[in-house]
């Protein structure tokens, strides 16, 4: 009889820990950005096709940055059939040397703009440093997200298997 006990408080604690435990990963939609791209146009999140996407929030004088994005547009086959928002917090007059120097807009896929001072999506996501790369599947829904230094080829291998 106490044996019986003993499992069903261990259930209990197991039930109650798993509930708690899914409650802390809260499903994460991709941030309600508003940036201005370099040609002067906004573009939200409310403007996406559906689809895969990669959210890379970035600054463009973080050296890291640029290593990734140099990596990424020399693997371009793992995001060509994904839409990609780059977004900074950077001034335009920083963006827009860093967008011609990898010759970005000659990506239709490829959204790059700041949101300013508003810091949303840096709120949103809880950023401390960069890059930060949210990969969401094609139904909208959270698959990964790296910040920082990550290893390229492991965040590669994700985006090739959404």
């Amino acid at each position: 009889m106490q044996k019986n006990r003993v499992i069903q408080i261990l259930v209990s604690i197991l039930f109650v820990s798993l509930s708690a435990n899914a409650q802390l990963v809260p499903v994460q939609k991709i941030a309600p950005f508003n940036i201005k791209l370099t040609n002067g146009q906004s573009y939200t999140a409310n403007q996406m096709a559906k689809g895969p996407t990669v959210l890379i929030y970035f600054s463009p004088d973080c050296d890291h940055c640029v290593d990734f994005t140099e990596d990424l547009l020399k693997n371009y086959s793992v995001i060509a059939n994904k839409q990609v928002v780059m977004v900074t917090f950077q001034d335009m007059k920083m963006l827009k040397p860093f967008v011609q120097k990898f010759k970005l807009s000659q990506y239709p896929n490829i959204k790059v703009g700041t949101e300013g001072n508003s810091f949303t999506v840096q709120r949103y996501y809880k950023i401390r440093s960069f890059p930060y790369i949210a990969i969401y599947d094609k139904n909208g829904n959270p698959v990964r997200t790296y910040e920082g230094v990550q290893s390229h080829a492991a965040i590669f291998n994700t985006l090739k298997n959404i």
